[in-house]
């Protein structure tokens, strides 16, 4: 009886022990969207992982990167870090070479395991054998509209009711109506960020640099036109000014009926679920300018440098479980209703929209030159970026010419070329 009394308190205190030595990681995430999806693999993960707690904390994606380097430069990096596109390429200093890992836990080489993903995401890997990330999601810009809005203002937007995009002048003028006959204050909204700008540009088929980090804007003869016809957005009423001079959410003005249209991308399949709006909302392609497509980027998980070898290792354990289309990245993926980064990989999502909406943004995706995703893998641009929507801000309040915010974001570039 004594040596089963005894037997239960080692078995309580080695459980104790076990708990007691958990290692504790923090990852930090680019938004809250993702950092509940990200939430919830977790627990799964610690399910099958109990000596590990990982806790998700997220920043808000207008300041993201701004939050980061402060962050970094601190010399106090976390256990894990997600990520987008636009901000990858100036962290990979600080992330571990995670190319041996997925050697050792997936069987593949570094340039095979690169080679399974799509073009547009392993761009941003890294080069040779060495693998900064491994992906998450990739995503593709497209044009969100509130169907009743538009059936209400008797239009039709593509690809439902009409094949062919609308011309940038047919657009502006649907912007108009759809404002007008819904009677609401704006008919579009722009989230604050450098990227929806460049996916706006990119239409015009203007690259502000090139591939290897050179600024080439200032050759494009429509370079100022484009960035009038941006500002004007706001100027005109057509967007509302407050989600680039104040951080004022897209996504709640487009829910909430603000707004009839949202300029973003495959993102919001996962946004209009979670706001229980996925009946009243639809993709639709974006506008033809000079081409018409959507520029694709992506979401990432890396594991920083912290110097903490215990933590290390069991950062890198979660992204291995992560990278692994069998264990953590089908469970992510299901969650977060993205399209996967991984070439032939079928998502049963559940759900019948989805899998309609995910059509629509492969022929966006499919539709974009290479050198969208190119000029935008490189720290030139990524470092850019805050620049870019700051001028912009400028722009809208009349404070900043296009000719003026071209020649600032030159220097700018070559400044941090030069670095």
């Amino acid at each position: 009886m004594m040596k089963k009394g005894l037997m239960f308190v080692v078995m309580l205190f080695l459980l104790f022990a076990e708990f007691a030595c958990a290692v504790e990681l923090t990852m930090y995430a680019s938004d809250e969207s993702k950092a509940r999806v990200l939430r919830e693999v977790v627990k799964v993960y610690q399910q099958e992982h109990p000596d590990v707690e990982i806790e998700v904390v997220a920043f808000p994606y207008a300041n993201y990167m701004q939050k980061m380097s402060l962050i970094f430069l601190g010399g106090n990096p976390p256990d894990l870090l997600e990520t987008t596109a636009t901000y990858l390429p100036q962290m990979t200093p600080y992330l571990r070479d995670l190319g041996p890992d997925i050697e050792k836990n997936l069987g593949l080489a570094p340039q095979e395991y690169k080679d399974s993903t799509y073009d547009v995401v392993k761009v941003y890997l890294g080069e040779g054998e060495v693998v900064h990330a491994v992906p998450l999601h990739f995503t593709t810009y497209s044009l969100w509209v509130n169907k009743a809005m538009f059936e209400k203002a008797g239009i039709e937007y593509p690809p439902y009711g009409r094949e062919e995009p609308w011309t940038w002048e047919e657009f502006k003028e649907i912007l108009k109506k759809v404002k007008e006959v819904n009677q609401i204050p704006y008919a579009m909204s722009i989230e604050y960020s450098a990227d929806k700008f460049f996916s706006y540009l990119a239409l015009w088929n203007i690259k502000i640099v090139d591939e290897e980090g050179n600024f080439v804007m200032d050759q494009y003869e429509h370079a100022e036109k484009a960035i009038d016809e941006y500002v004007n957005l706001f100027k005109e009423g057509l967007v509302p000014p407050a989600e680039w001079l104040s951080g004022q959410s897209h996504t709640h003005d487009f829910f909430g009926g603000i707004t009839a249209a949202d300029w973003a991308g495959s993102w919001m399949a996962r946004e209009s679920f979670n706001a229980g709006k996925q009946d009243e909302v639809s993709p639709a392609y974006l506008p033809l300018i000079g081409d018409w497509f959507g520029t694709s980027g992506g979401g990432f998980l890396a594991a920083p440098k912290t110097g903490n070898v215990k933590k290390e290792k069991a950062a890198t354990e979660f992204v291995m479980w992560m990278a692994n289309k069998d264990e953590g990245y089908t469970e992510y993926i299901k969650r977060s209703r993205d399209l996967s980064a991984y070439k032939g990989h079928i998502i049963d999502y559940g759900e019948p929209l989805l899998e309609e909406w995910a059509e629509v943004h492969l022929v966006l995706a499919e539709r974009a030159p290479a050198w969208t995703t190119e000029v935008r893998a490189n720290e030139v641009w990524s470092r850019l970026t805050d620049t870019i929507r700051k001028d912009i801000s400028l722009g809208i309040t009349g404070q900043m010419t296009a000719e003026e915010m071209i020649e600032h974001w030159k220097t700018e570039a070559k400044r941090v070329k030069t670095q």
